[in-house]
């Protein structure tokens, strides 16, 4: 009797322990799963993912990884670390105005979404854009940004699609907006930047082409018109240069505005 009372005892102690570890093992679960990312317009690790983005490194298998330290941007990751969400994906850091896709976009009321392969208790949502004045040459820092759109959710759990309407602010050719996931159930975020291409068409990643031989003279492109509307890859003439336009354009002179590159003298 005593040995089958031993018995009895240690077995409902293995079952109790059994019984924790599962409990800690689905609490685990639940927080390393809770993970999203921005599928409307597709961030830049979500082209990484598709392969119209290249060299990501191992972000291209897990876009929804993208989390770091929150309390952004008063603390959260580092200047220069903001698209790799503090170096989780260094690769994303890299940053040319050629580096990455570009998707369209324009000003204006614009809906964005979120897809979540799990969800948190959510503090709030927030959504940045670069100045007019960025430089897209120079690694992203919190100085480039500046804040558009906010939603507060109360640290409520968001739906497996998420989506917040937003009124983005004018701008112009290449810009990059920071769409940010402030959890409330521990202290970090999930960060996603999108690499926008405002009143222009999609534009694939990769560096720029070498300016080509100057043209001869009877050669040369159309005199610009500035009641004429450009887009990415148009020439013109103008006081003897000859300008290859970046992306849109409507009115901006030659020599004067960062949209036109010089071809030749």
């Amino acid at each position: 009797m005593a040995e089958s009372h031993f018995f009895q005892v240690n077995l409902i102690k293995i079952s109790f322990m059994t019984i924790g570890l599962l409990m800690v093992s689905l609490l685990f679960t639940t927080v390393v799963s809770a993970h999203g990312y921005v599928s409307n317009p597709e961030s830049r690790a979500v082209l990484c993912a598709n392969g119209v983005n290249n060299d990501c490194g191992a972000v291209i298998y897990e876009p929804q990884s993208l989390e770091g330290p929150g309390n952004y941007p008063e603390s959260g990751v580092p200047d220069g670390q903001i698209a790799s969400a503090g170096g989780v994906f260094p690769k994303l850091d890299e940053q040319s105005a050629y580096r990455w896709a570009k998707v369209p976009m324009s000003s204006g009321a614009f809906t964005f979404e979120w897809t979540l392969t799990a969800a948190h208790a959510t503090a709030n949502w927030d959504y940045y854009i670069t100045k007019e004045d960025w430089d897209p040459n120079t690694p992203l820092k919190r100085s480039d940004f500046e804040l558009f759109c906010t939603y507060d959710d109360h640290g409520q759990r968001p739906d497996a699609v998420t989506t917040h309407d937003c009124e983005i602010p004018p701008r112009e050719g290449y810009h990059v907006i920071l769409a940010y996931w402030e959890v409330a159930d521990t202290p970090n975020a999930f960060y996603q930047v999108i690499d926008a291409n405002f009143d222009g068409d999609f534009v694939e990643p990769g560096e720029p082409e070498e300016p080509g031989e100057p043209e001869e003279p009877g050669e040369l492109p159309d005199a610009w018109d500035a009641s004429l509307v450009y887009v990415n890859g148009d020439r013109v003439s103008y006081q003897g240069a000859v300008y290859q336009a970046r992306w849109w354009t409507l009115g901006e002179t030659p020599g004067s505005a960062f949209v036109w590159e010089l071809i030749s003298n």
